[in-house]
């Protein structure tokens, strides 16, 4: 809209030059007041990440299954379906569930359940086999946690 109106105001620079100096001078005041916001917003620290943390935690896996009957149960403590690759179970006293966790080289998480051991900064993330789970073992990383 700026460019409109520099472009409407210099093309009529024949029929009215004092308009046209009217019009220029209250442009050059709208670029100002717009270049002194952007330099303000600039400074600050964008909303999403004034909830990040970074910490390190203590990262295992789990397969989503019943202990008592040894079967896929789906369900996490939220009452979402438990996805393989997705869903993180956490101390919801540390980490508040629905957060999102990005763990380095394995993605972003959906904290959405927890369980008896998952106390502090623990997290057990859900995968879908016996054999990844294993493989996966007891790792410390630093996780970035979104609020």
């Amino acid at each position: 809209m700026i460019l409109a109106l520099f472009f409407f105001a210099s093309q009529n620079v024949q029929e009215s030059v004092p308009e046209v100096n009217f019009l220029n001078y209250q442009l050059l005041e709208i670029i100002d007041s717009l270049q002194n916001e952007l330099s303000a917003y600039r400074e600050r620290e964008p909303i999403f990440l004034r909830h990040i943390s970074q910490e390190e935690y203590v990262l295992t896996a789990y397969l989503p299954i019943d202990s008592a009957e040894r079967r896929y149960s789906g369900l996490a403590a939220t009452g979402a379906v438990a996805k393989p690759g997705y869903t993180v179970a956490v101390d919801p006293t540390v980490v508040p569930f629905n957060s999102w966790i990005w763990v380095e080289g394995l993605g972003w998480w959906k904290a959405q359940d927890t369980g008896n051991a998952i106390k502090g900064k623990k997290l057990d993330l859900c995968l879908s086999a016996r054999e990844e789970t294993k493989e996966f073992g007891v790792r410390k990383m630093r996780v970035k946690i979104l609020k």
